[in-house]
């Protein structure tokens, strides 16, 4: 059965655009779910995460079928992915297997394995139940249960989770110790081990494969996800892994690590992640690595100017940084957060820093009305 039919069974909606999504979902008959949906999608897009929005998305199958490749946009090419796969011997264990389309997939795919998912939330265990019960699938089963601290007595040959490291935790922040992602690699690549990451090595077996796909947004944050990895001893092979790329209705293009890691006492060390990282998606390659490789290149960049300022809104405390750089005739003005926005805002192939400077006072100007901002100060250390 391919990926298509299986969606169609499930009833998946599929919408062209973010307009035919809200049409849609405005003509829902009950309209306390589009004003619930509406009020989750504007926390998400201010960057706050709570677990208990799959709750909502996904506590029953008509919420499930109408929202999951809105919430899950890289739900489909997910499937593509899994589907060209030889997955090796054992049974199949999800973490954070939310409805469980992926998991009942898998199941359909692998009749002679078993497939195990664990999720938090009981009500989303039975819409899961319930939809292996539609497709009519007798090798899976769904446990409610907590994964940090997981312990099921068995191994499988092979784990997956998705976007759930995210969810058991606020996430790594960046730190000003580095202004730069690169540079941050080798001290990203010492993370200590997460709950995920422990739960991952006691249940994989020795042979076994464990899938990851991660909303890790910087090569940074890779790199702090393939730490603790390796401090479990679960390491991922860069020859096989790859940045996953899809686009979603209210999310736009969107880049995830879909990493394939196993045991193995050999580390991913910071130039190779840097490498795979860049090689990865050229289609869609992000200013910061563009930048940032070109400040850490061999031609003499050097920074001119740069400005920190100090944020505060809803999300707590944060900080962003504005630097003007200079090569020979070429200049740049770039911004960084440490919430993990890095972006070239100005640039110019002639005049270098001169032609620059206005547009980054005016810059500097403009964040230092903003009435979120409670600290400025000159960046003199450089």
């Amino acid at each position: 059965m391919g990926i298509s039919e299986f969606l169609d069974n499930v009833e998946i909606a599929h919408f062209e655009s973010s307009e035919e999504f809200w049409e849609r979902l405005h003509g829902l008959p009950n309209k306390d779910v589009a004003v619930i949906a509406r009020t989750i999608f504007q926390d998400r897009q201010s960057g706050r995460v709570n677990p208990l929005h799959s709750a909502f998305f996904f506590e029953s199958l008509e919420n499930t079928q109408f929202f999951h490749n809105v919430v899950s946009p890289y739900l489909t090419v997910l499937l593509q992915e899994l589907d060209t796969m030889q997955l090796p011997a054992g049974d199949i264990l999800e973490l954070g297997s939310g409805a469980g389309v992926v998991a009942c997939f898998l199941a359909q795919k692998y009749p002679e394995k078993t497939v195990v998912g664990v999720d938090l939330l009981p009500v989303v265990v039975q819409t899961a139940q319930k939809l292996a019960q539609l497709l009519g699938l007798s090798n899976i089963e769904f446990h409610q249960a907590e994964i940090a601290g997981l312990h099921l007595e068995k191994t499988f040959g092979c784990i997956l989770s998705v976007a759930l490291r995210e969810e058991m935790s606020s996430g790594r922040q960046g730190s000003f110790g580095y202004f730069s992602a690169i540079a941050e690699l080798p001290q990203a690549l010492t993370a200590v081990s997460s709950p995920l990451s422990q739960c991952v090595a006691e249940h994989l077996a020795a042979d076994g494969l464990y899938i990851s796909l991660e909303r890790c947004h910087d090569v940074a944050s890779i790199a702090s996800w393939v730490g603790e990895l390796q401090s479990v001893g679960v390491s991922p092979d860069l020859e096989s892994s790859t940045m996953l790329v899809f686009s979603g209705v209210l999310t736009g293009p969107e880049k995830m690590p879909l990493l394939l890691s196993t045991h193995a006492d050999a580390r991913v060390d910071a130039e190779s992640l840097l490498q795979w990282r860049m090689n990865g998606s050229n289609e869609t390659q992000s200013d910061e690595l563009a930048v940032e490789s070109r400040v850490y290149s061999q031609r003499a960049w050097r920074v001119v100017k740069a400005m920190e300022f100090g944020i505060r809104d809803e999300l707590g405390d944060a900080a962003a940084r504005v630097y003007l750089l200079e090569c020979d005739r070429e200049g740049l003005v770039y911004f960084t957060t440490n919430r993990g926005a890095r972006e070239i805002v100005f640039e110019t192939s002639f005049g270098g820093a001169q032609i620059l400077s206005n547009k980054f006072e005016h810059m500097l100007g403009e964040l230092t009305y903003n009435p979120s901002v409670v600290d400025v100060r000159s960046i003199t250390s450089l």
